[in-house]
């Protein structure tokens, strides 16, 4: 049985975020395909050693001097040095800064690229990994980039070969639990999203402002991470009753929110195929996205679309979608399953193996000669 080692997965079932998500879906499909899966996570969300077929592997914790990643980077290099997998897959570039290494121990090496790999706002030394983790890119065996468009960046930056464009896909409700009620009540808009400056949520709030004063009654819920000691300024943004800030919820609990709000918004200024989008969809809620080429790459009315830089392109928005959020509604049947994602995943892991295996026996008739 070939094995596959996944790098740079804090953890499944039930964790928040994109990368997480598309590991929980996908992997076990995966390994119900004939893969043994590892997925190399981190303390606290590894909480069994196994999960729908994959394997869960928590990477002992070290929480001093800042060196968390770096001790995940060592720690995951040593298991595949044991574990010796065929493939090791790469959830973004900050995972892969040992892809080098893995190359050298003859592992077959896979980068998902996604949204956190072309961000500018890495600072320090995370900007020097993100730097070496693009230069490596030149030595991986497949890259699998989310939408069309990061693949277009991919190749302007002149990374041209083994390029695969394989994106998130559609939740089935079943996935989710049916008997949770949404934990508020009234008419509200909804932005699901971990990372603030990414998500663009303070020009969001500013035009919510805006919309608020001709419709008082509408809230805007928050649901992600928020770090409200990030300064006094950025706090004083949700300052107010209208604005519910959530914090983080399981992927479970949000199947409510979902289905009662008026509408989504997505207002990101950096996406990569963004599950939270794609879940309101499965919802059946209306949505709005902000007008990125990633965006662009669903091929929605251009109705769906605001400018993110611009506040009245948002006010005009927001005020589009409340008056008839039926219009801003998407149908499900335009986006793949994940049954289908798996099938082109798998097509890319068995191309590699294919060509591993045609050069060992190559070699062995050159041996042989």
């Amino acid at each position: 049985m070939k094995t596959i080692l996944v790098v740079g997965v804090r953890g499944i079932p039930d964790v928040e975020g994109g990368i997480e998500k598309n590991a929980e879906r996908l992997f076990p499909l995966i390994a119900s395909r004939g893969w043994k899966v590892c997925i190399a996570g981190v303390k606290p969300f590894i909480k069994a050693p196994e999960y729908s077929g994959v394997s869960l592997w928590r990477v002992p914790s070290l929480a001093f001097l800042r060196t968390g990643r770096f001790f995940y980077a060592v720690a995951t290099f040593m298991k595949a040095l044991r574990m010796r997998p065929d493939i090791v897959h790469f959830s973004g570039l900050e995972s892969a800064v040992l892809l080098w290494a893995y190359k050298l121990i003859g592992c077959k090496t896979v980068i998902r690229y996604g949204a956190d790999c072309y961000t500018r706002s890495w600072k320090g030394i995370g900007k020097w990994v993100m730097r070496w983790g693009k230069y490596q890119l030149r030595w991986a065996d497949s890259i699998i980039a989310v939408t069309p468009a990061l693949r277009k960046k991919l190749r302007a930056s002149g990374i041209k070969n083994h390029i695969h464009v394989i994106g998130n896909a559609l939740d089935r409700k079943e996935n989710f639990p049916g008997d949770l009620n949404a934990p508020i009540s009234g008419d509200y808009i909804l932005l699901v999203g971990q990372k603030p400056q990414q998500k663009n949520i303070h020009r969001l709030v500013s035009a919510f402002r805006v919309f608020a004063k001709s419709h008082p009654h509408i809230k805007l819920v928050i649901v992600g991470k928020y770090d409200k000691n990030t300064g006094r300024k950025q706090s004083s943004t949700f300052a107010d009753d209208r604005i519910e800030m959530l914090g983080s919820l399981p992927r479970s609990a949000l199947a409510p929110l979902y289905s009662d709000a008026r509408f989504f918004v997505n207002p990101s200024i950096r996406e990569g195929y963004s599950n939270t989008l794609l879940e309101a969809i499965s919802f059946d809620c209306p949505i709005l996205l902000s007008d990125l080429p990633e965006n662009r790459d669903l091929r929605l009315n251009a109705k769906h679309y605001f400018n993110p830089d611009n506040v009245r392109s948002m006010v005009s928005a927001l005020n589009r979608a409340h008056a008839n959020p039926d219009m801003f509604r998407v149908s499900p049947r335009r986006f793949p399953q994940w049954d289908e994602i798996a099938d082109q995943t798998h097509q890319v892991y068995k191309t590699l193996v294919a060509v591993d295996a045609a050069h060992l026996a190559s070699q062995g008739k050159l041996l042989r000669s």
